[in-house]
């Protein structure tokens, strides 16, 4: 589904939160401990607490090898994000390494100060000032490490996707959220993957802004059947003039993800579409398996409801 990064301030739970996502993915989940354990080879316990001791000791290589922990690390991180579905990374930079990665969801966790002062004192059992200090010892150590290391700012905004306030937000509310937002991020990459193969026009970041009521009625009954549904999400050329400019194409008006498939709804009578029939045709024969059809607005109602009784695409004829 979705590579995740997660930073995060000291005593905010994003260590908690990382846990939390990797168990409801069932995938890995990569952390500085498993780094050591797995991405530089056998480590000696000397080399280890130097790793540990202070972030400049990853800019160094590697003993015995032509090459720093730091290209080490990375080489790693991006091989494992490129061969995994789901993957979440705590700390190490991830969100640095992967910037711009399409597949990564980049987050970053806080709370006010207050919170993790308090959350710290509970977790170590130890006093308020003491915990302080731990808090401010963390976040220096977190924010060094991907300075010393990456030449990077932890906390600039343009790092990540989203920041979550776990001040009263709970570990599940926070990890639920993050997931679902990794899966519409996951479609919409996937989506802009198919437009970039065959030519269609991506339109996912574009305000919602219905065309007509008819269309504002439809979303209402999908919503009502908890039918998934994306407005005009691609455009779909079907004619060019001699010059190879584009004199036709079909914006359908809804996709919805868990059948693949596109809907063009129309008030008209049958009779009166026959241009609109032509575009569907060209784009089932230009675009090789999508799956497109027009949706009169008597059939509006008995669709969704044929829709909402079946689990998945391959249960639904979408001929």
């Amino acid at each position: 589904m979705a590579i995740i990064t997660i930073s995060r301030t000291c005593g905010s739970l994003g260590d908690e939160l990382a846990s939390y996502i990797s168990s409801k993915l069932g995938c890995e989940l990569i952390t500085r401990q498993y780094a050591l354990d797995n991405f530089f080879g056998e480590l000696s316990e000397g080399t280890v607490a130097r790793l540990n001791e202070s972030a400049k000791f990853f800019v160094g290589n590697i003993p015995g090898k032509e090459m720093t922990f730091r290209d080490k690390l990375v080489n790693e991180i991006r091989m494992k994000a490129a061969s995994s579905d789901n993957l979440v990374i705590l700390g190490l930079g991830g969100c640095v390494i992967l910037k711009g990665y399409p597949k990564a969801v980049h987050v970053r966790v806080t709370a006010a100060e207050s919170t993790r002062i308090a959350a710290t004192g509970s977790l170590y059992g130890i006093a308020t000032d003491e915990a302080r200090e731990v808090v401010a010892i963390g976040d220096r150590k977190h924010k060094k490490f991907v300075t010393t290391v990456f030449g990077a700012d932890l906390t600039s905004p343009d790092l990540y996707d989203i920041t979550v306030n776990t001040d009263r937000m709970s570990v599940e509310e926070a990890g639920t959220s993050v997931v679902e937002l990794a899966r519409r991020h996951d479609l919409r990459s996937k989506m802009s993957d198919s437009t970039k193969k065959n030519r269609s026009s991506d339109h996912q970041r574009r305000e919602i802004v219905f065309k007509n009521p008819n269309e504002e009625e439809f979303a209402r009954i999908l919503d009502m059947y908890n039918i998934e549904w994306m407005y005009e999400p691609k455009t779909f050329p079907v004619e060019w003039d001699a010059e190879g400019n584009v004199t036709s194409a079909l914006s359908p008006d809804f996709f919805l993800p868990k059948f693949n498939l596109y809907l063009e709804l129309t008030t008209m009578d049958q009779k009166y579409v026959t241009r609109k029939n032509k575009k569907v045709r060209l784009v089932r024969e230009l675009y090789p398996g999508t799956n497109v059809r027009i949706v009169y607005k008597k059939d509006f109602t008995d669709l969704a409801s044929r829709l909402e009784q079946f689990g998945s695409a391959g249960d639904y004829d979408h001929d």
